[in-house]
């Protein structure tokens, strides 16, 4: 079969303490890392440190729609194909070289389970480290591109040294990331129209793919950026200093607990659908409540 001629057999074979290193690489691209630093960046915006010039909300935004895109993307697909990862995917190696209390970490981090193709973490790093040099304006276009494209392929690779993802799988991760980030930044160009592109990803992945909490995931954080973007996009104002950090520490309490809630209660896939959605949207109306909290708190003083 072609997909599983390549490197996966060589590059897992390297020294013990290579492997472990790629497993933490492979984190960049992980979807908890990479919701994350989109959030982050949404809510912190110009006011984040040695990166916020130029950082618009409608620009974060955007982060959060491509995001929505690449889960989409990678769901819909995996779903369709149904192609296996390679053997000893589910198994980390070296586990024994970190202490024990680290290996149930690590465990989760160097393996990888479900369908394998196209890579999730290939996808979703061109889309997410490839918004980040287009948003920023720290340092120079060609720096910026330089900069992600490094990360990308070090995640790419990373997928290969643990032995979770065929070479074919990254390069069609990559792909398809590729054509979809092109199409956002260059002909959709709002957040509201790429959140839609990802809603109507999803729902193809639901007919296609069939139902499951994966599809009925990406479906409701696609309907919920799209929902809130459309309604409430043009009143979110930019973030201000002190608004900022009204925002962040609403953030952390209400969507943290939302998300450890969620996930703790293994939701049916009809319930992930709204679940998604009113987390999207609470991640991105929460700065309607943090700026004017900030405001209100600041008259208050005054």
């Amino acid at each position: 079969m072609i997909r599983t001629v390549g490197v996966t057999e060589v590059l897992s074979a390297l020294p013990g303490a290579v492997v472990v290193l790629f497993a933490f690489i492979t984190q960049l691209g992980d979807f908890w890392f990479t919701f994350l630093a989109c959030g982050l960046l949404y809510w912190l915006g110009p006011w984040t440190p040695k990166l916020g010039q130029g950082l618009t909300r409608d620009r974060t935004a955007m982060l959060v729609a491509l995001l929505a895109v690449g889960v989409a993307l990678v769901v819909s697909l995996k779903g369709l194909l149904g192609l296996p990862r390679p053997p000893g995917a589910g198994t980390a190696t070296h586990a024994t070289l970190l202490p024990v209390a680290l290996r149930d970490i690590y465990a989760s981090m160097a393996t990888g389970e479900g369908y394998g193709f196209p890579s999730g973490h290939a996808t979703l790093s061109l889309l997410v480290w490839g918004g980040f040099a287009w948003a920023l304006r720290v340092g120079t276009r060609r720096g910026r591109v330089a900069v992600a494209g490094t990360i990308i392929a070090l995640i790419g690779l990373s997928r290969l040294v643990i032995g979770v993802h065929y070479l074919v799988d990254i390069l069609a991760g990559f792909a398809v990331a590729g054509a979809a980030l092109a199409l956002a930044l260059g002909v959709l160009e709002t957040p509201e129209r790429v959140f839609g592109l990802a809603a109507a990803v999803a729902v193809a992945g639901l007919v296609v793919a069939g139902v499951s909490r994966n599809t009925a995931g990406a479906l409701g954080i696609a309907v919920g950026g799209a929902v809130v973007w459309v309604l409430f996009g043009d009143r979110i104002p930019e973030p201000t200093r002190r608004g900022v950090a009204v925002t962040t520490v609403l953030g952390v309490l209400t969507v943290g607990s939302f998300l450890g809630v969620t996930f703790g209660l293994h939701p049916t896939p009809v319930a992930v659908t709204p679940l998604a959605a009113l987390g999207t949207a609470l991640l991105l109306a929460l700065p309607l409540a943090g700026e004017q909290l900030a405001k209100n708190t600041e008259t208050a003083a005054a």
